[in-house]
């Protein structure tokens, strides 16, 4: 359930990662989804992650939770994921870089806010691969 005003947090957050730098393992995608998950339900679910340094440590602590980037997903946000297509402000969604590689962005309407080494990159929520509720 989502609590009042988050919606508030929500903006402010995204204001926020507009202004920092990139960070492994301190302001990065899966940070930001923390903060945000933190913003709209209270629950802060990073200290069971924080700590990875490397995007090796970052992948083991995943494997930890799941096959896969999507089963990890699943098991951190309570849910099954969902069509890219459903989600809404608040949520978070999976995106595959052209590399392959999996991050996660923010929706903020029919966008997704992501968190990478070159800032805060709005991109359209169709270039997600999935998405999970938050709340």
């Amino acid at each position: 359930m989502r609590i009042s005003g988050w919606e508030g947090r929500l903006w402010a957050i995204i204001e926020d990662a507009r202004q920092r730098p990139y960070v492994l393992g301190k302001h990065d995608c899966f940070r930001l989804a923390c903060r945000v998950v933190e913003a709209l339900t209270g629950v802060d679910r990073w200290p069971e992650f924080a700590g990875y340094r490397t995007k090796r440590e970052a992948m083991v602590k995943l494997a930890e939770h799941g096959a896969n980037f999507e089963e990890a997903g699943d098991w951190f946000f309570g849910g099954k994921r969902m069509e890219v297509r459903l989600a809404c402000r608040g949520d978070i969604a999976a995106i595959a870089t052209v590399d392959g590689e999996k991050h996660l962005g923010i929706c903020v309407g029919d966008k997704l806010a992501c968190l990478g080494p070159d800032g805060l990159a709005m991109i359209p929520l169709r270039a997600g691969t999935c998405a999970w509720k938050v709340g």
